[in-house]
């Protein structure tokens, strides 16, 4: 008889033991790089949120500073209501009265344009400035008249907003001082 020698081949590959720890430790990497990249991702819509509500605070201040510089005859009004400035300005060849009007009960500030002064044509347009998602905590109209009686306004605002149940606050301030110089004689 034959004896057949069995030669013990060494096979190549893994254990059952060896693919379970590493498939054990791939998965523990992974859920934690998956931990971290929703954690990115949450934070970057934050923060992508609050740059659109800064822009959008200060797009409207620059609207503001805009028609300001334009202006002259200036009216301001500070009381329980709360901040109005309002003043002449012309566009496109005709004369308007333009108001910035902030109500401290509802939190909201509106531009006003006046076309037309006659009581009889009297036709006005008003627009709410900022984002309804923004609350306006606190917004006031300074006038400054120097010495060369050159008026300036400055203009203070503190703006809130909800961003994934949080609040945030922006604190922000401007000057503008008007380009129709009036002299007073």
């Amino acid at each position: 008889m034959i004896k057949f020698l069995k030669t013990k081949e060494k096979t190549k590959g893994f254990t059952l033991v060896e693919i379970l720890i590493a498939t054990g430790i791939f998965a523990m990497v992974m859920i934690t790089l998956s931990q971290v990249y929703i954690s990115i991702i949450k934070t970057e819509r934050i923060a992508y949120a609050l740059l659109n509500a800064e822009n959008n605070i200060r797009n409207n201040l620059e609207i503001i500073g805009r028609s300001v510089r334009m202006g002259k005859n200036f009216e301001l009004t500070n009381d329980d209501i709360g901040s109005k400035l309002c003043f002449d300005y012309r566009l496109d060849n005709e004369d308007q009265r333009w108001c910035y009007q902030y109500y401290k009960d509802s939190k909201k500030l509106f531009q006003i344009i006046i076309k037309s002064e006659k009581e009889s044509e009297k036709e006005s347009e008003t627009l709410e400035m900022l984002d309804p998602s923004l609350s306006l905590e606190n917004f006031h109209f300074y006038q400054i008249k120097s010495t060369n009686s050159q008026v300036s306004f400055i203009i203070t605002l503190k703006v809130t907003t909800k961003v994934k149940n949080q609040k945030f606050s922006f604190h922000l301030q401007t000057a503008i001082t008007p380009r129709f110089f009036e002299i007073e004689t």
